[in-house]
C-alpha cells in the first residue's frame, strides 16, 4: 500500500452497559514487595502476552530466573500470561523512578511466579527518570516492547515512545526512541495493531501536545524498528457534562475479532471543576475496509467502585484510578489485567456472551 490509509470516525453507538467481572472477588493479583526497594512503594499499568503451547512456553521458561521445582510446573501449563508490570520503591532525588517487572500468571489470572528483580531498567539517557505503561505484541520470533520513556533533559524533562524487544521476556534489547517526527513531541501510550493492517504496521498513540493533543492517533510503517508516518487524529474524547475536561489515550493493543474488526480498550481521562481527576476505562470497535481504517467509541466500559480502584497509595496520593495496558481472548471470554489507583494490579474478564451482544 502506497498511499497512506484514509480514516475516519464511526456513529458512536448508544452507551451500553457491559458485565465486566473484576477477578478475585476485586482484591489485587499482584501488589508491592516492601523488601523489594524497585517495587517497594507500588506496582500498577501492566502489559501481558498470553503464550499457548508446551514447545514454545518451555523454550522460554528454560531461560527464566526461577527456581527448578517452579520452572517444571509453569512448563507443564497449557498457556501462561506473561506480565510485564511498572513497579516503583525508593525515591531518589525525589524521583521515584519506574522499572518494569516480570510476573507469570494463569490465563485466569492467578499469580504462579515473579522475578525477584526488574527486567527493564531507566538505564538510558532518554529514559533515566522511568520505564514506564508498557505495551506487548509479537512480531515474527520476538515480542516487542512499546514503551513511555521518561528522560532528563532541559530546559525541562521529555516523555517520548521507546522500543525494546525479547524472546524469553527477561532479556530485552533496547531499540531507542521510536523514529518519526509525532516523537520529537511529548508522546505516549503507543501500541501496535496485533497483525499488519492494510500490509502496513499500524499503531496508536497519543501527544500530548500540538494540534488535537490528548487525543487517540494512529501511524504506519513497513518495519516496526524504521521511520513511521503519522495519520493524525483517530479518535476525540467525548466531553462529559459531569467533568470540566476530559481526554482519552489508548490502552490494550488492539485484537481481532474477525478478518478486519479489532476491539480496543482505551483510557478516558476526566477532571472535576475542582481538579480531581477520575481515569474510567472505554470499549470501542476498530474497522479495516477498502483502505480505511474505521474506529467508533462504542462504550463506557468501567468506573473506579471498589476500594482497591478509588483509594490508592497515600505517598503518591493517587485515587480513583483505572488504566490497562494489555488484554487476551482465553475459552473465548476476554481478559485484562489493570491497574487500581496506580498502586496495585487487579484482573477483569468479560465473557463473550457480553462481547457478542456488545458487538452485535
Amino acid at each position: 500500500m502506497d498511499q497512506p490509509m484514509k480514516v475516519s470516525a464511526m456513529t458512536a453507538r448508544p452507551e451500553t452497559p457491559i458485565r465486566v467481572e473484576r477477578l478475585q472477588g476485586g482484591k489485587p493479583i499482584l501488589e508491592r514487595v516492601p523488601s523489594h526497594p524497585w517495587e517497594s512503594k507500588v506496582t500498577f499499568n501492566p502489559a501481558c502476552a498470553l503464550i499457548s503451547g508446551h514447545e514454545t512456553i518451555a523454550s522460554i521458561i528454560e531461560k527464566s530466573p526461577f527456581d527448578r521445582r517452579t520452572r517444571e510446573i509453569l512448563t507443564n501449563r497449557d498457556a501462561l500470561c506473561f506480565l510485564l508490570y511498572r513497579a516503583q520503591g525508593t525515591t531518589s532525588a525525589g524521583i521515584a523512578r519506574s522499572s518494569l517487572g516480570l510476573a507469570v500468571l494463569s490465563p485466569g489470572l492467578e499469580l504462579l511466579a515473579r522475578h525477584s528483580e526488574p527486567v527493564v531498567l531507566p538505564d538510558q539517557p532518554y529514559d533515566d527518570l522511568g520505564v514506564e505503561d508498557a505495551r506487548i505484541t509479537k512480531v515474527g520470533d520476538r515480542y516487542v516492547l512499546f514503551y513511555t520513556a521518561y528522560g532528563s533533559g532541559t530546559p525541562r524533562n521529555r516523555i517520548r515512545i521507546a522500543t525494546a524487544s525479547t524472546r524469553d521476556f527477561v532479556h530485552w534489547e533496547k531499540h531507542g526512541l521510536l523514529r518519526g517526527p509525532f516523537n520529537t513531541i511529548d508522546n505516549k501510550n503507543a501500541m501496535l495493531f496485533e497483525r499488519p493492517v492494510g500490509g502496513k504496521y499500524v499503531m496508536l498513540h497519543r501527544p500530548m501536545e500540538g494540534e488535537n493533543a490528548m487525543s487517540i492517533h494512529w501511524a504506519e510503517s513497513d518495519d516496526v524498528f524504521g521511520e513511521w508516518k503519522t495519520g493524525g487524529v483517530l479518535l476525540k474524547p467525548k466531553r462529559s457534562p459531569e467533568f470540566a475536561d476530559t481526554w482519552i489515550g489508548g490502552g490494550a493493543p488492539p485484537l481481532r475479532i474477525s478478518d478486519d474488526r479489532y476491539l480496543m480498550l482505551y483510557h478516558i481521562g476526566n477532571r472535576r471543576a475542582d481538579g480531581v481527576k477520575e481515569y474510567d476505562l472505554g470499549i470501542a470497535e476498530a474497522e479495516w475496509k477498502t483502505g480505511s481504517l474505521t474506529v467508533g467509541r462504542n462504550a463506557l466500559l468501567m468506573r473506579p467502585e471498589t476500594p482497591a480502584e478509588t483509594r490508592g497509595d497515600a505517598e503518591p496520593g493517587v485515587n480513583n484510578v483505572l488504566f490497562v495496558c494489555g488484554a487476551y481472548f482465553h475459552a473465548r471470554d476476554l481478559y485484562f489485567p489493570y491497574a487500581g489507583a496506580d498502586s496495585v494490579i487487579l484482573g477483569g474478564r468479560i465473557p463473550r456472551a457480553e462481547l457478542d451482544r456488545f458487538l452485535a
